[in-house]
């Protein structure tokens, strides 16, 4: 049996992990006048159109920005298996604190294996490596989000279902709050931790705050960053952080990323919507988990995308 190395990925690891990535992908297309997809050559896209079909990983130069903010000591960790000598599978892990359900957890964002690799065990070495990282730093949990792709792996590993999520939209609507909403200067992963993330938690409130930060990809000028708005709300018992940003194919839709200090009020929900109308937006998007829905107290429409949630105790 080949021996299987795990370690921590560093900046040299770009070109092999951007390759696996690319192996996964089984067409590549760039969007035409009519919204339809249109296949064409890896070669003939832009930066920016590879990072719309295969996200920051798709060449070379994203995935190297996107591993250097990692390594910057951050609580986000990217790890590689070898086999071999060669890079066989990826995995992104962000440690987080929040309130339960979540808790103390590491949560793993991504794991990959290359396709001529998949029967070669790599998954569950990745898998039972970051559960000795989750004893070792005494978390409760380690979660996987968007974990119906590796069901039956996370099951044979004894991963349940913990929840389910959904992407929702609704309305934007002025109304009478008072409230403050300045702009947020600071970006410090310190200032949400043991935060409640109720809007926009695709992952964990940890790796959606690297959105958070202003100008990431200036380092590649071909991804515009969309208008965005980053604020610090104030309104009476509640304080949150917030992320506001235009959809990138309806600039009447307006995306949104939400922390806050205690649970989700319908107070809250009035400043957001309330925001987003006076500044334009019809409709805000965002993600919830089946948790928080209930307390969000407004009208919402599912989009048909939905996430599930697989746990295990540490």
């Amino acid at each position: 049996m080949s021996q299987i190395t795990i370690r921590q990925a560093i900046l040299a690891d770009a070109v092999s992990i951007t390759r696996l990535h690319n192996a996964t992908i089984h067409e590549w297309t760039r969007q035409g006048i009519d919204g339809d997809l249109i296949p064409v050559p890896y070669e003939d896209l832009t930066l920016f159109e590879r990072w719309l079909v295969g996200g920051p990983w798709a060449s070379v130069e994203m995935c190297a920005v996107h591993l250097a903010n990692l390594l910057r000591g951050t609580d986000g960790i990217p790890l590689v298996a070898e086999i071999e000598g060669q890079v066989g599978a990826v995995a992104e892990i962000f440690i987080g604190r929040e309130p339960e359900p979540f808790g103390h957890h590491i949560n793993v964002s991504t794991l990959l294996v290359h396709p001529n690799c998949v029967d070669a065990g790599l998954s569950s070495a990745l898998l039972t490596y970051t559960h000795q990282i989750a004893q070792a730093i005494r978390c409760k949990r380690v979660i996987v989000a968007d974990g119906d792709s590796n069901a039956a792996l996370l099951e044979h590993h004894h991963y349940q279902r913990a929840h389910s999520g959904q992407r929702i939209t609704f309305g934007a609507q002025e109304g009478r709050v008072f409230y403050k909403a300045q702009d947020l200067t600071a970006f410090d992963p310190a200032m949400i931790s043991g935060w409640h993330m109720p809007l926009g938690r695709y992952q964990n409130a940890r790796y959606a705050w690297d959105q958070m930060l202003p100008g990431f990809w200036n380092s590649v000028p071909e991804i515009v960053e969309p208008e965005s708005a980053r604020l610090h709300i104030t309104v009476t018992g509640q304080e949150a952080y917030a992320l506001m940003q235009q959809d990138r194919t309806d600039p009447a839709r307006v995306q949104v990323f939400c922390w806050t200090r205690r649970p989700v009020s319908s107070l809250l929900m009035l400043v957001l919507r309330d925001w987003a109308a006076r500044h334009d937006y019809k409709t805000l998007v965002t993600f919830a988990w089946d948790v928080v829905v209930p307390a969000l107290e407004i009208e919402t429409h599912p989009d048909g995308y939905t996430q599930y949630l697989y746990a295990r105790g540490v």
